[in-house]
């Protein structure tokens, strides 16, 4: 859309399904003519407002774009929850106020929180956090915790590693598309 140049990394690949209805390509790897995109709210809306604008990328005059940023949006919550549980198995995550705030002053990466945490504790951990990414999930604690493999959690910290790298690229995207 804008015709900046970016990492594929930092794209999300668009495809026209069989009916002609734009669908996200999340891992990139459906076959036939895409358009990739900035996964921004800003401009996903765009492109839902004006389906031409992916014309000359698709080789379609107009696609069905309607929907668009709710799946995308779908899409994005699959890979966080997916990135969560791989974090959860290689120890990546970790919970409990006390363990979240050791983290934060270790060197985490970002810090999750679940949707009905206690108002205190999120203002205290985005506090602590100030300079990492804090992202509210949509899920309650008690999901959370069933999401990595634990009890209710209201808070969890993603420590330096590979999966934990996965999962903020993916909280970074669900924070853009929000």
């Amino acid at each position: 859309m804008t015709r900046e140049r970016r990492p594929q990394a930092d794209l999300v690949r668009l495809v026209l399904d069989p009916q002609g209805v734009l669908q996200p390509d999340y891992r990139a790897r459906l076959g036939g003519r895409g358009a990739w995109v900035l996964p921004l709210r800003a401009h996903v809306e765009a492109i839902e407002a004006k389906p031409g604008l992916l014309s000359r990328s698709l080789r379609v005059r107009d696609a069905d774009t309607s929907g668009l940023l709710e799946r995308l949006q779908a899409a994005n919550w699959r890979a966080v929850a997916d990135a969560l549980s791989l974090c959860a198995r290689a120890g990546a995550l970790v919970g409990g106020k006390d363990g979240v705030r050791g983290a934060i002053r270790s060197g985490a990466l970002a810090v999750v929180l679940a949707e009905d945490g206690s108002p205190r504790l999120m203002e205290d951990l985005r506090r602590r956090a100030s300079d990492l990414l804090v992202v509210t999930v949509p899920l309650d604690r008690g999901a959370l915790g069933a999401q990595v493999g634990k009890g209710p959690r209201a808070a969890l910290a993603v420590r330096r590693s590979k999966p934990g790298r996965s999962l903020v690229h993916e909280l970074r995207r669900m924070a853009a598309l929000r």
